[in-house]
C-alpha cells in the first residue's frame, strides 16, 4: 500500500509539473490548423511545398496562434491596441523570440483577417529580422493548398508624403510604361469585372521612377503608377494672337496642351483577381511579366486579407519573377 501510495503521489507531482511547463510555454492546443481550408484566401501565385523550419503563425477570428500555443486572443481578428508597440505585436515579437532563430514565417490567416492585422504580423516579422514569408492559400476553388512566397517583404507606417523605392533589381523606370500602355487598358478593358481602364493620353511625361501601389478597398481593387523623383522646368506658353472679337480667340490662337502625365491606375470588382486567367494578370505581365517589381501594399484596416493575397497573387501569378513587397501599415 505505502508503495502504490508512493508511486501515486510522484505521478501526481510529474504531471503537476508537466502542466506548469505547458502553461509558461502557452496554451498547448490540437495540432489540427484553426483555420480550415475553405478560410483560406485564393490566389494565382502557390508553390506546392510549405517553407522549411518556418515560424508557424495561424491567426483565426478569436486567436492568435504561434507555433502550436495560443498567445493572444482576438476580436473578430482585430489585436487590441493595449497589445501593440508601434508597427508590432508584443506577444508575437516574445513569442518569436522564445524560439529557435528562423528566417521565414508560414501564415495561415483566416480569409477575413483585417488587413491592420496582417500588416502588424508583417511588422512584427521585419523586426525579428524574417523578411520571408510563406502564406497558405488555396490554390483556386477547391481544397489544394499551396504558398503565396513572398521573399522580400518591407513595412513602413502610412505616409502619403513620401515615396517608396526598391533595390535596384526591383526599381522600375516610369519611362517603360509608354510603350505597354495601349496593350495594358486593352487587356484591362476585355474584362467583364473592369471598373476603370486608363487610357494613354498624348501627352506623357519622360524621365524619372516608378512607384506601383496595390491598393484594396471594398469590393475593388486598383493598381496605381505613379511617376515621382524628377521635376519638369515646364514650358512657356506661347502668345497669342489679338482677339477678333471680345472675348473670342482667333483662329490662331495655339490650344493650350495639358500638362504631360504623370500617373496611370487601373481598377477591377475584387472577382477579377480570382479569375484565371485574371485580367489583372493580363495587364500587369506587360510591366511586371519578365522583369522584377516592387508594390506597394496599401487598404483600409478593416479590408479581408484574402483581397490582398488574392490581389498579389493575380499581380504576380505563378511564373511572374518574385516580387518585392512593402505592406504599408493603416492609420488607427
Amino acid at each position: 500500500m505505502k508503495r502504490a501510495a508512493l508511486i501515486a503521489l510522484v505521478s501526481s507531482v510529474l504531471s503537476i509539473a508537466v502542466a506548469c511547463d505547458e502553461e509558461e510555454a502557452g496554451e498547448v492546443e490540437s495540432a489540427e490548423p484553426i483555420v480550415g481550408v475553405m478560410e483560406l484566401p485564393i490566389s494565382l501565385r502557390h508553390e506546392g511545398s510549405a517553407p522549411n523550419n518556418a515560424v508557424q503563425i495561424e491567426v483565426a477570428p478569436s486567436k492568435l496562434r504561434v507555433d502550436g500555443h495560443t498567445i493572444l486572443d482576438l476580436d473578430n481578428g482585430q489585436v487590441p491596441n493595449a497589445e501593440r508597440a508601434g508597427d508590432t505585436i508584443t506577444k508575437l515579437t516574445a513569442a518569436i523570440s522564445a524560439g529557435s532563430a528562423r528566417r521565414v514565417a508560414a501564415l495561415r490567416l483566416h480569409a477575413n483577417t483585417p488587413y491592420m492585422t496582417t500588416a502588424l504580423i508583417m511588422g512584427t516579422l521585419k523586426q525579428a529580422n524574417i523578411h520571408e514569408v510563406g502564406i497558405a492559400v488555396r490554390r483556386g476553388t477547391g481544397t489544394d493548398i499551396g504558398w503565396l512566397m513572398l521573399g522580400n517583404i518591407d513595412v513602413r507606417e502610412e505616409d502619403q508624403h513620401a515615396w517608396a523605392t526598391f533595390p535596384a533589381s526591383h526599381q522600375r523606370r516610369w519611362d517603360e510604361i509608354a510603350s505597354h500602355w495601349e496593350a495594358m487598358t486593352a487587356a484591362c478593358s476585355e474584362s467583364e469585372h473592369k471598373v476603370d481602364c486608363a487610357y494613354k493620353p498624348t501627352n506623357i511625361a519622360e524621365g524619372g521612377d516608378m512607384q506601383i501601389n496595390l491598393f484594396a478597398r471594398g469590393n475593388a481593387v486598383k493598381v496605381e503608377m505613379h511617376r515621382f523623383g524628377e521635376e519638369d522646368a515646364g514650358t512657356p506658353a506661347a502668345p497669342s494672337g489679338p482677339e477678333m472679337i471680345d472675348g473670342v480667340p482667333s483662329l490662331d490662337t495655339p490650344v493650350e496642351e495639358l500638362p504631360p502625365a504623370t500617373e496611370a491606375a487601373f481598377t477591377w470588382r475584387f472577382q477579377a483577381t480570382t479569375t484565371d486567367p485574371s485580367p489583372v494578370s493580363l495587364t500587369m505581365r506587360e510591366l511586371c511579366g519578365a522583369t522584377p517589381c516592387g508594390v506597394m501594399v496599401t487598404a483600409e484596416g478593416q479590408t479581408p486579407t484574402m483581397r490582398i493575397a488574392s490581389f498579389l497573387g493575380a499581380v504576380f501569378p505563378n511564373g511572374a519573377p518574385a516580387p518585392h513587397v512593402l505592406f504599408q501599415i493603416p492609420e488607427q
